[in-house]
């Protein structure tokens, strides 16, 4: 009986966690951008499984055959694209295709689908709150919205014809060694290598979080933590009774 605490606990934690996932997707399904996370349940067993051995994983020893308590595998981003959508401003980016904006911020590059480009106090194209746009020859010197762009990133002044310079679009060959950030950006140790992903201007990559998915999703964890919840009262209550009627009596 007292192994049901184990497995209610464990749900109540996970499905928390889970939830917290879910928010964060539902809060960011309007920024630009924006890859949503899902939360990956894997039962105590398997987790230990996995995690047996220390190198040498080939003469593994099962602990045990039962499952009691569920917890967090991982959280994994889908990074399919988001749907493209026209936009009005001059300064507004998105790519179609695999990789990602460079952006020089005071810690080193981070790298985000975001193009949502505004300039800052100095001229200098920038992703609002995180950092400078990077092109091929470094930060991009604008001075002016009234540009031109194609769709190889070359930005152009709208009056003169002269190129201002031109967007870089980098990509790593495995997405997993990338670390989501706040601000919707994302940091690796990981070489980026050059993408030939289309550069769209005047557009903006929409988040690819469904609200009504992520809301379904959210109902579903939520009825899973009451349902844990109320039972875990129940057991509190027996085990209560339990005590006092069979408790020590002399």
């Amino acid at each position: 009986m007292f192994q049901g605490f184990y497995t209610l606990t464990s749900g109540v934690l996970t499905q928390n966690r889970n939830l917290n996932v879910i928010s964060n997707n539902m809060s960011n399904a309007t920024t630009p951008g924006f890859k949503a996370d899902r939360f990956v349940i894997s039962d105590f067993y398997n987790e230990m499984m996995i995690r047996t051995g220390n190198k040498n994983k080939s003469d593994t020893t099962r602990i045990g055959t039962m499952s009691l308590i569920a917890g967090g595998d991982e959280t994994v981003t889908d990074y399919e694209q988001g749907v493209v959508s026209v936009s009005s401003s001059t300064l507004d980016f998105s790519i179609v295709g695999e990789g990602f904006f460079a952006i020089q911020t005071d810690n080193g590059t981070v790298y985000t689908r975001n193009g949502n480009f505004s300039l800052d106090d100095q001229g200098y194209l920038c992703l609002p709150g995180v950092g400078r746009v990077l092109g091929q020859n470094g930060t991009i010197y604008l001075g002016t919205d009234r540009i031109l762009a194609s769709e190889n990133g070359g930005i152009y002044n709208e009056a003169t014809g002269a190129l201002l310079g031109q967007l870089m679009v980098v990509d790593f060959a495995d997405y997993a060694q990338l670390n989501k950030e706040n601000n919707n950006v994302y940091t690796t140790n990981a070489n980026a290598a050059a993408s030939d992903a289309q550069i769209k201007w005047k557009t903006l990559e929409n988040s690819n979080a469904d609200p009504v998915e992520q809301m379904t999703r959210m109902m579903a964890s939520q009825r899973a933590l009451q349902s844990s919840a109320q039972i875990l009262s129940i057991y509190d209550q027996l085990v209560t009774q339990m005590t006092t009627k069979l408790g020590p009596t002399g």
